[in-house]
């Protein structure tokens, strides 16, 4: 049985060694861009009223209510996401095929010039009934996701989501710059000129 043992640890040490874990470098990085978006996102909707959460710029613009009910899907899927790149064989070779770096990936998310239609899944559908109940699912789960990204040992550098391709550490950092983006929609809607003044 001994003999057996042996290349089972040496394989498992083997694995060990191979696999990357966060430095504290990138959880402090992912957590504090995720918490400044959480931030400015509150701030951008603090105090609006019933008909200036629900109000339209015309009739194919979204809502603020449902740019925030998007950015709650997306949270939510995230979950799944991260569950499907996990699932399969971490891959070191597949460094190659990603296309930004951290930082350069987030730029790239958030700018807003290149227009972009979403996927079926993420088109706000009024899923909570409520936008207190849509905000508070937002921040359920983005607080899961900072208290994922503070302790996981998964390699997320070599596992990966395929639109992009991104790593699975970048998929959080995605996440911040995305809600950035959509920010930035708020504050376009809140300056239309017919936006309700309260």
């Amino acid at each position: 049985m001994k003999k057996y043992m042996i290349p089972f640890i040496l394989l498992l040490c083997i694995q060990c060694k191979n696999a990357t874990t966060l430095s504290e470098e990138e959880r402090n990085f992912a957590t504090t861009e995720l918490d400044r978006s959480k931030d400015n996102l509150l701030q951008s909707i603090k105090g609006l009223s019933s008909a200036q959460l629900y109000f339209k710029p015309d009739e194919v613009s979204w809502s603020i209510a449902e740019c925030v009910e998007h950015l709650t899907l997306f949270s939510t899927e995230l979950f799944e996401i991260l569950e499907e790149s996990l699932e399969l064989p971490a891959n070191p070779e597949r460094r190659k095929d990603v296309k930004f770096s951290d930082k350069d990936l987030m730029i790239y998310v958030r700018d807003r010039s290149k227009k972009a239609t979403t996927e079926e899944d993420f088109e706000p559908k009024n899923t909570d009934g409520n936008h207190t109940a849509t905000l508070t699912t937002y921040l359920d789960n983005l607080e899961k996701h900072i208290n994922y990204l503070k302790s996981t040992q998964d390699d997320l550098r070599n596992h990966y989501v395929n639109f992009g391709t991104v790593d699975a550490y970048q998929i959080f950092l995605y996440m911040a710059a995305h809600t950035n983006r959509h920010i930035e929609q708020i504050e376009e809607i809140k300056n239309t000129t017919n936006f309700p003044k309260n």
